[in-house]
Parts: C-alpha cells; structure tokens; sequence
C-alpha cells in the first residue's frame, strides 16, 4: 500500500486531483490513509481503485498531499 511521501496531485479537467506516483507519474491505486474517500467512491483509498485515486483539493491540502 502506498504512503503520503510517495504521492503527489494534479488537477485534472474536472477541477478534482489525481493522485500519482513521485518518482514515475503513473496513477495511485491504493493509499494507506485511514477515513478518505476519493470522488465518487464509496470505497476508502485503502481499497484498489483500478482507475486511480482521485481526491478534491480540500482533501490534498488537508493531507498536505502537493498539488502540480
């Protein structure tokens, strides 16, 4: 499971952030933050979203996840 210091946010075209890899770019599928749902999920980060986690910017600032 991926932590917070391995990630950081781009906003895409809806305003939301994807949330992707430091080191290659590629999108999260799981994080291990306890309590966070990303947009239109009903399931937690730690479960796999095989689309790639998407959170709002509200959700990054509070996890003081870094938005491109």
């Amino acid at each position: 499971m991926t932590n917070l210091n391995e990630v950081f946010g781009r906003v895409n075209n809806d305003g939301n952030v994807d949330i992707l890899f430091i080191n290659d770019g590629d999108r999260v599928t799981r994080l291990n933050v306890d309590g966070v749902y990303p947009v239109n999920s009903a399931l937690s980060t730690r479960y796999e979203h095989a689309s790639g986690i998407v959170l709002t910017v509200e959700q990054c600032k509070a996890l003081n996840i870094e938005i491109e």
